[in-house]
């Protein structure tokens, strides 16, 4: 795992230090997140005192850290627990684009976060899904609908805002 994260480290700075080599950092959009949860049983920690890990619907399985760097676009570093999804990708760059809605299939799954870039986003208009081998979640606003067994019809619900673990 050691060995995947510094090769990973290293191709980002590799791709960060070619686009600087060809003069197309300012306008050019890097997104970079991980994949769904941490790891159990590793050191350091690796969900940031969430609970649950990888392949489970708990915050630290499906909660991860992103970074956006576009300095043509985002003119000042911030960080924001404004709640985003892998889904928010496309929606977003289809936003700076301006791709015609036209071009869309719909429904649409995310939305555009292009506003966190310039200013804040105060609600998530539109909950965040999640379904995995018949466990299921749904973050709306503060709240986190959870279900470990969607055939057994049976919830927790969470107010991730006030106790994100």
């Amino acid at each position: 795992h050691y060995g995947e994260l510094v090769n990973m480290d290293k191709s980002i700075g590799d791709l960060r230090n070619r686009l600087r080599e060809l003069k197309m950092e300012e306008n050019t959009l890097v997104w970079f997140n991980s994949d769904n949860g941490g790891l159990p049983n590793f050191g350091p920690e690796t969900v940031g005192g969430l609970r649950g890990f990888k392949g489970q619907i708990y915050e630290g399985g499906l909660r991860v850290p992103c970074i956006i760097e576009w300095p043509a676009g985002i003119n000042k570093s911030r960080i924001t627990d404004f709640p985003a999804s892998t889904m928010d990708i496309f929606p977003t760059i289809a936003d700076i684009i301006d791709l015609p809605k036209s071009s869309f299939i719909f429904p649409v799954d995310g939305i555009s976060i292009k506003e966190l870039f310039s200013g804040d986003l105060k609600i998530r208009e539109k909950p965040i899904p999640f379904r995995y081998q018949g466990k299921t979640a749904i973050v709306d606003t503060n709240y986190k609908l959870i279900s470990h067994d969607i055939s057994k019809n049976k919830f927790e619900l969470y107010d991730v805002v006030n106790d994100p673990g």
